[in-house]
C-alpha cells in the first residue's frame, strides 16, 4: 500500500465561517445490476459517479481541501492494491476514489488514521472538489443500500459550508439489486458510420442538421437482459452536451456531430451520473428489454454548431458502454 504522510492537529474545527458550497450533498448510485459473469477485480458496468462541489471563501483559508470520512478509516479491500472499503459498505464490494484527472487516490495519513483524500489547494474565492466515485466487485455481493459520508474541510480553518460540519458533508450511496443480471457481448466492437457528402447551404443556423445515416450496433444477449448505452466523446471525455467534438484531423469548421437513438439524441457525459446539487445529470440511456442476437437501430448526423460553417472533412469519435438493471 502506498500512502502520502501527512502531519496535522487531531480533529477537524473550522475557526471560521467564510466558505459556502452546495452540501450537504449525496452521491448516489441508485441501482447497482452486477453481470453474472463479471470477475472479481472489475469495475461494476454503470456503477460510476462524478462530483463537482464549487466552494466559494471570502477570505483564503490557507491549505488544502480534504475529504474525510465521518466515522471509521479507509482501508484497503484485502488483494487489491487501490480498492477500498470503509464502516458500512457491504460485503463483496469495494470502491475507488478518482480524482479530476481520472487518477485513483490513495487516502493519507490524518493523525493516524488513513481516512483522508487531499484534494486541491484552498484558496480566496472560487474552489472546487472534484472527482469521481466507483464500485468494484471484489467477491459475491450481498444485495442492500449501503454507503458513507466525508466531512469536506481545510484542517483546522473552514468547513466547506457555512461553518459547520453538518452542512459540509457528501454522502457516497450505492443499492445492489442483485449479483445475477443478464448481460449482452458487443458482436462488432467497431463501428464505422460514413455519413454522406452535403453541401455548405444545408446548414442554415446554430442548430441545423443534415445528412442523417442509420447504423445499428449488433449485441449477443442473455434471455431478457436490460442493456442501457452510455457514450463518452472521445476527443473531449469531460463533455456532458449531446453534440460529439469534431477530432484534431478534421478539416471542416462549425460543425459536430450527433448520435441518436429512437429519433433522440443520445446525451454525452464520463460517467453515469454526475452530480454538483442533489440531483445527477445521467447519460444512461435504456435500450429496454432484449434476448439473443439483436441489432440495436441509431442514427447519427452533422449538427451546425457555430454560426458560420467552413467546408471539409468531418471525424468524430464516441466511446459506448453498456450498463445493466
Amino acid at each position: 500500500m502506498t500512502v502520502s504522510l501527512a502531519s496535522f492537529a487531531t480533529g477537524a474545527f473550522a475557526r471560521y465561517n467564510d466558505c459556502t458550497a452546495p452540501l450537504p450533498m449525496t452521491v448516489n448510485i441508485p441501482s447497482v445490476g452486477i453481470p453474472a459473469n463479471l470477475p472479481n477485480g472489475q469495475t461494476i458496468p454503470g456503477a460510476r459517479a462524478s462530483f463537482s462541489i464549487p466552494i466559494n471563501c471570502t477570505v483564503n483559508p490557507g491549505g488544502v481541501w480534504w475529504m474525510t470520512a465521518s466515522s471509521g478509516a479507509f482501508s484497503l479491500v484485502s488483494g487489491y492494491s487501490d480498492v477500498y472499503t470503509v464502516p458500512g459498505l457491504g460485503a463483496g464490494i469495494g470502491f475507488r476514489i478518482r480524482d479530476s484527472s481520472g487518477a485513483t487516490m490513495t487516502p493519507i495519513n490524518n493523525a493516524g488514521s488513513f481516512n483522508t483524500f487531499q484534494f486541491g489547494t484552498a484558496q480566496l474565492g472560487a474552489n472546487i472538489v472534484q472527482g469521481s466515485f466507483e464500485l468494484v466487485k471484489t467477491s459475491d455481493a450481498v444485495v442492500g443500500t449501503f454507503g458513507f459520508s466525508a466531512m469536506v474541510h481545510v484542517q483546522n480553518q473552514e468547513w466547506a459550508n457555512n461553518g459547520a460540519q453538518a452542512s459540509s458533508t457528501v454522502s457516497f450511496k450505492y443499492t445492489v439489486t442483485g449479483t445475477a443480471v443478464p448481460t449482452c457481448s458487443v458482436t462488432t466492437t467497431d463501428v464505422a458510420v460514413s455519413l454522406p457528402m452535403v453541401s455548405r447551404s444545408a446548414f442554415t443556423g446554430v442548430g441545423a442538421t443534415a445528412g442523417t445515416t442509420p447504423f445499428g450496433i449488433s449485441l449477443n444477449c442473455a434471455s431478457n437482459a436490460k442493456p442501457s448505452i452510455s457514450l463518452t466523446d472521445a476527443a473531449a471525455p469531460s463533455n456532458q452536451s449531446n453534440v460529439l467534438t469534431l477530432s484534431g484531423d478534421s478539416t471542416a469548421g462549425g460543425l459536430g456531430v450527433q448520435v441518436l437513438y429512437q429519433m433522440q439524441p443520445l446525451p454525452l457525459g464520463p460517467v453515469s451520473y454526475a452530480y454538483s446539487g442533489s440531483a445527477p445529470v445521467t447519460n444512461v440511456t435504456s435500450l429496454g428489454t432484449r434476448s439473443g442476437d439483436t441489432s440495436v437501430a441509431f442514427t447519427a448526423r452533422y449538427i451546425q454548431t457555430a454560426p458560420s460553417v467552413n467546408p471539409g472533412t468531418v471525424k468524430a469519435v464516441a466511446t459506448f458502454n453498456l450498463s445493466y438493471n
